[in-house]
């Protein structure tokens, strides 16, 4: 995967899960003392308790209140005994159980955590590691079977307790990201020592991996460095592009972030794209969101409405592409696809579930500078209330897929 990846990949490790709102309170020259140290958590839980209370949205009927108030009465009577990260994970571990994908919580830029030195992705089969640094590089393709004395799926079923997700394709989204932080492993009781942490890899054993205190360590290989890579996994620093397949005449479009460039504004690609459709041959239009965690649900309108009214809006000739990474405003935008034109929707199901809590504002607590992101409004977008919007075609791409760089999703598509 191309370098640009892991830069992203990097960000995200950083907030743990979602989208990156990290306080720069600055770290005190000096810790403080336990009974101020007391004093300021128990202040920081206060405010967590009272913001959330007045600010998210629909909050008496997504968690009882005498729960929440007992979980964080608990919290604070346990503060001298429990570490900072201990405490803030405790706070994120509360938030998940609203079930609410976008309520989460961000650490602060001074709680030092550690992570080991690469990333994995989940597949159909297992947790495999498809990025490392240079000293684990022989890790690459490796499928984790367990980590300390747990199998894999023990530590997936602990890590859902602590990641904010409304649907299994969000957290399988999100999961590699915990399952990189040291102080969450040692948390559920997966590791022993911040420093190092024991895995079980399968056809080698039984190995330890030394982590890193650096959060922005870099992930000098990967396992598909030098390989011509598929389309979905090129230019993902460009907010949006187009390219030309030959084989099936399809005009293929990807849509990595739901936002204007501030080189191209989306109008201005959209009329782009208008004036190739007129002067070529084309037989199909794809529109891709894979990984796509949103934004401006809006910017898309300009595309949306031009397919709506062209001679690509009928079944075989519009196409929409989703994966779990498809959130938020790229959810939103595919289901406007789905219910306002032809298209046929292939791929995964998508991370975001289409009746949910969205449009996100933050604050930040005033000791520990934890940021907490909580939702302003309900989206109620389908008569019923599915999990998840599916795709007419469910195809998912399998480890060996991945690693051999092949797009089973587009070669249906350019063979439909």
């Amino acid at each position: 995967m191309e370098k640009a990846k892991w830069n992203i990949v990097l960000i995200f490790i950083c907030g743990l899960i979602g989208i990156q709102f990290l306080s720069c309170k600055k770290s005190p020259t000096e810790p403080p003392s336990q009974s101020l140290r007391t004093a300021h958590w128990s202040q920081d839980i206060d405010y967590f308790s009272s913001q959330l209370k007045a600010n998210e949205y629909g909050f008496s009927s997504l968690i009882s209140t005498q729960s929440f108030d007992n979980t964080l009465s608990n919290l604070k009577n346990s503060i001298d005994s429990l570490q900072d990260y201990e405490i803030y994970f405790k706070l994120q571990q509360l938030t998940a159980s609203f079930n609410v994908a976008h309520l989460t919580t961000y650490p602060s830029m001074n709680m030092k955590l550690h992570f080991l030195p690469f990333y994995t992705y989940i597949f159909p089969d297992g947790v495999y590691i498809v990025a490392a640094d240079q000293n684990n590089s022989w890790l690459l393709g490796k499928k984790i079977n367990g980590i300390g004395a747990a199998a894999i799926q023990t530590v997936e079923d602990s890590l859902k307790k602590i990641i904010s997700h409304e649907n299994d394709y969000w957290f399988e989204d999100q999961a590699p990201q915990a399952l990189s932080c040291v102080e969450i492993l040692k948390y559920f009781g997966f590791a022993d020592s911040l420093s190092v942490v024991h895995l079980n890899i399968e056809g080698s054993g039984d190995v330890t991996v030394a982590s890193s205190e650096n959060a922005i360590s870099s992930y000098t290989s990967g396992i598909l460095d030098g390989k011509s890579l598929p389309l979905y996994q090129q230019n993902q620093s460009s907010y949006y592009w187009y390219t030309f397949i030959s084989q099936g005449n399809a005009l293929y479009i990807k849509y990595n972030k739901c936002a204007n460039a501030s080189d191209l504004s989306f109008n201005s690609f959209t009329n782009n794209i208008k004036d190739y459709l007129a002067s070529h041959q084309v037989d199909k239009v794809i529109v891709d969101l894979r990984n796509n965690g949103g934004g401006n649900s809006m910017i898309i309108n300009p595309l949306l409405s031009y397919l709506q009214g062209s001679s690509f809006n009928q079944t075989g000739k519009l196409f929409v592409v989703t994966n779990r990474g498809t959130f938020s405003s790229a959810l939103l935008n595919s289901i406007s696809f789905k219910q306002g034109t032809n298209c046929i929707l292939v791929g995964e199901p998508t991370g975001g579930k289409p009746n949910s809590y969205g449009e996100v504002l933050t604050f930040a607590l005033p000791n520990s500078g934890i940021t907490v992101q909580y939702c302003t409004k309900y989206f109620k977008m389908m008569n019923n209330d599915p999990v998840s919007l599916f795709p007419d075609y469910d195809i998912e791409i399998s480890e060996q897929d991945f690693v051999n760089c092949k797009d089973p999703v587009l070669d249906f598509i350019l063979k439909y």
